[in-house]
């Protein structure tokens, strides 16, 4: 089983966020890898993602079923493979905060663990909050370097894309995952609206190939979650700057 959460502090409104991702195209397109999504229904999608790492540089359809829907809350779905054999379950959370913007706020949350770290980056004890990866990467050289890998090669794909947009995306866009933020800072008083957005993701790969898929992917669903709520938040405040 592979899986990863990620948190991350949103100078926007709780509304403001969950009216731009209960609309599916929206962010899309910063899923590393996609090519294609179909709305069969208002609760399910089929994805085209495309891989590029070994066995995996192949094009795989991906059913996503929304089985619980909260609006400004939580949303919860499921992932069947159609072209693979794969399962897995996923969640959006959203939720406000009110206390001023802190620069680098963004945390790796333990999966399955609903708690975050503070906005000063410090666990409930006082001790510094580790993220997830810290603490995946601690047993050993060999994990260290695997997922110093998978991120260089995220950062690759992305600027990849960024240069040729995936089908199916639309022109004028938020920037493609992974690219540096240019939105301006706004000036003034730092934002009370803000909101905490956390994404989990679970998979599952079966079949004789599961203990390779995992060894291959595993590292990579980490720095793909980060990637995927900075790209969010990237586009949810440059439509704040801009307003």
């Amino acid at each position: 089983m592979i899986e990863a959460s990620y948190t991350l502090d949103i100078d926007v409104g709780v509304d403001e966020v969950w009216s731009f991702v209960e609309v599916i195209p929206n962010w899309a397109h910063f899923l590393v890898g996609f090519q294609k999504l179909d709305l069969v229904d208002d609760r399910r999608s089929i994805w085209t993602l495309r891989g590029d790492v070994g066995v995996l540089a192949r094009e795989v359809d991906l059913q996503a079923d929304i089985t619980v829907w909260e609006p400004g809350r939580r949303a919860e779905f499921t992932i069947t493979g159609l072209t693979e054999r794969i399962t897995g379950q996923g969640s959006f959370d959203i939720e406000p905060i009110d206390e001023p913007s802190v620069p680098g706020d963004a945390t790796a949350a333990d999966p399955g663990d609903g708690s975050s770290a503070s906005a000063d980056g410090t666990s409930a004890s006082g001790e510094p909050r580790r993220s997830e990866s810290e603490e995946q990467t601690r047993p050993g050289l060999l994990r260290r370097i695997r997922f110093a890998l998978a991120g260089r090669l995220l950062r690759w794909l992305n600027r990849r894309r960024a240069t040729h947009p995936p089908a199916g995306s639309a022109a004028g866009s938020p920037a493609a995952a992974g690219q540096e933020s240019t939105t301006p800072t706004p000036s003034g008083p730092p934002r009370t609206d803000r909101s905490r957005l956390r994404f989990h993701l679970q998979l599952t790969p079966q079949g004789p190939m599961a203990p390779m898929v995992e060894l291959l992917m595993g590292p990579m669903v980490e720095p793909t979650a980060e990637d995927f709520l900075r790209n969010i938040r990237q586009a949810l405040e440059a439509r704040r700057a801009s307003a």
